[in-house]
């Protein structure tokens, strides 16, 4: 039979119109797939890494600061209160930190801890930590030299504390000598060389001349 279009036997065409209107599909419950799942995960270990990395950078930022003395920003008024200042030492409270009575312009005790500028001394044993050898040499062989004596702070204005707030000087003793070169000349503390100073070449001469006769740290 033919069913060309407008022959008597065949079917009339539908229009657009006149078809039935499409059921729209129903949707189940939403379940993310295996592969959704993966990448979710992944996602989420992606994000603690870069967490982790940030804090690790941020560290690395402070350590560097601090090493450049940018950490703690030098106040005007401790170079003015310190620099050159005579004062007495109250307490040693290691081969390279002592107590002066001056009180302290930033945390407003009746006395300021001075960290010896350019030496690093042993340290001495906290709580459950050890001490390490020749810290008590150190802190015995400050307290003969300083102890109940009066001092004179020389502070360099480019960096006046240190990390933990302590005043960071060069100590002359009543007949002039340095505090900090006669700890490095007994060989009792190291030239620290971690941040710049107008004596670094001095205390380094005096840590090579303890090395060559095998004084103190040496003599092991």
């Amino acid at each position: 039979m033919d069913s060309t279009p407008g022959h008597p036997g065949s079917k009339p065409e539908q229009s657009p119109r006149d078809a039935a209107p499409a059921r729209p599909a129903t949707k189940g419950p939403s379940c993310p797939g295996p592969r959704a799942r993966r990448v979710s995960g992944i996602d989420r270990i992606s994000r603690r890494r870069w967490r982790f990395g940030l804090a690790v950078a941020l560290i690395m930022l402070l350590v560097v600061l601090d090493r450049w003395g940018l950490l703690l920003v030098p106040r005007q008024d401790d170079y003015e209160r310190y620099h050159g200042q005579h004062v007495v030492v109250v307490r040693i409270i290691d081969g390279d930190t002592i107590e002066v009575g001056l009180p302290d312009s930033l945390t407003g005790s009746a006395s300021t801890h001075v960290r010896l500028w350019g030496i690093d001394c042993p340290e001495l044993g906290r709580r459950s930590v050890p001490s390490e050898p020749w810290s008590e040499e150190a802190r015995t062989f400050a307290r003969q030299l300083v102890e109940g004596s009066t001092v004179r702070l020389i502070i360099e204005p480019g960096r006046i504390r240190d990390s933990f707030s302590r005043i960071l000087a060069h100590v002359e003793l009543p007949d002039g000598r340095s505090l900090n070169r006669e700890i490095l000349a007994a060989g009792l503390g190291l030239a620290d060389d971690r941040w710049p100073h107008a004596r670094l070449l001095t205390y380094q001469q005096a840590e090579f001349f303890a090395r060559s006769r095998r004084a103190g740290l040496w003599s092991e």
